[in-house]
């Protein structure tokens, strides 16, 4: 008789009694296919990485264009209808935004010169204020002393004489900024011209209704996300910027508009720019006052308006859709600060909502109570 044993074969999660425990190595076809997916993003992302560092001189301004494109299209929108040319009201709106700004960095020019001005001064303040620091300092340049002359004629083999190269580096600097510059004026007129064709087009793309829906809808739903949004916040950055001047002039520091706006465009970066701020303050206070005491207040009663304006204002003037995860935030926040820099952190947020729109647009999503 042949007693060898048949083969033996594993019972799928149907033919399973509801008392059986699982058999370790049945149904994990399901757990692969998640890795794979996962694989595949990861993989996906590292390269797209990639791609916008290697890319950032053109993807940068190319991106913010189509960012604030997205805002101010219903302008432009408004005015072809008033039977206005595209291209004609698309060029007022960006004239219009750009003598704006310029108007706005003209006013302040002044106070920041006399800031810039006073630097030796706001130095030799500085060092007699924080005298506690002067020994740990002296430390260090003990360190840096020792150091230089264990390696003799190696350290001083490592000065470069920048002198003759003074002309290059500002040009090095200038010249890619100016040509992004000229990028992101061209892309934001063009795209405000074009912009009603380029959304009829991407619709007829689809083939099927559901999709030329779908695509018209979330063209829809990401303009208007953007738009308030980037509006509502940047109501409340004036806000919080007029309170810190209000503030700043009640308590004595100087050019307290200079301060106030500050605050207004640092509030535009998440964490960072709070910090930033804060920093910034209590160098003025240190400056302005004599007291380490009252030093220190003119950053506390800033950071006091952020706290109100983030824990109350914030989440009940935009409510419960566009109240992002602060988690979310901040590592959005650093990855675009890592691959595109300072301007990378400011259109951090705006990509992050863009990203959400699209995301539930695409994936629906629906409530789920938890047990308990």
């Amino acid at each position: 008789m042949d007693v060898r044993a048949a083969p033996r074969r594993f019972r799928t999660a149907g033919e399973r009694g509801k008392g059986d425990a699982p058999v370790p190595g049945e149904d994990d076809s399901g757990f692969w296919d998640l890795m794979e997916r996962a694989a595949i993003i990861g993989i996906f992302v590292l390269l797209a990485a990639g791609a916008l560092i290697y890319s950032r001189p053109v993807a940068l301004p190319i991106v913010c264009a189509i960012i604030i494109g997205s805002i101010i299209g219903s302008l432009v929108d408004a005015l072809v209808k008033r039977g206005l040319p595209a291209l004609m009201a698309a060029f007022g709106i960006v004239s219009a935004l750009f003598a704006a700004i310029y108007g706005l960095a003209l006013a302040f020019t002044a106070p920041i010169s006399t800031w810039i001005g006073r630097a030796p001064e706001i130095g030799s303040i500085l060092r007699e204020r924080f005298q506690i620091m002067r020994q740990p300092l002296e430390l260090l340049n003990e360190i840096q002393r020792a150091l230089t002359g264990l390696m003799g004629e190696k350290a001083a083999a490592l000065t470069v004489d920048t002198s003759s190269s003074l002309f290059e580096s500002v040009l090095a600097v200038a010249t890619p900024a100016l040509s992004q510059f000229f990028v992101f004026v061209g892309t934001l007129l063009f795209f405000l011209a074009g912009r009603a064709t380029l959304k009829r087009r991407l619709v007829v793309a689809f083939g099927s209704r559901e999709g030329r829906l779908t695509m018209l809808r979330i063209m829809t739903d990401v303009e208007q996300a953007l738009g308030r949004y980037l509006g509502t916040v940047t109501l409340i950055n004036l806000g919080l910027g007029l309170a810190t001047g209000i503030v700043m002039a009640l308590i004595g520091v100087p050019n307290p508009g200079l301060w106030g706006l500050l605050a207004f465009v640092m509030n535009y970066v998440p964490f960072i720019g709070p910090a930033v701020v804060a920093a910034v303050l209590f160098a003025v206070g240190v400056m302005s006052f004599s007291t380490f005491g009252a030093a220190l207040s003119v950053p506390a009663v800033y950071l006091g308006l952020h706290w109100i304006e983030s824990q109350f204002v914030t989440p009940n003037v935009l409510g419960r859709s566009l109240t992002l995860n602060p988690f979310v935030v901040f590592i959005s926040l650093a990855f675009w600060a890592w691959i595109w820099g300072p301007v990378g952190a400011f259109i951090a947020v705006p990509v992050l909502v863009t990203f959400v729109v699209v995301f539930d647009n695409l994936f629906p999503r629906t409530e789920v109570t938890l047990p308990g």
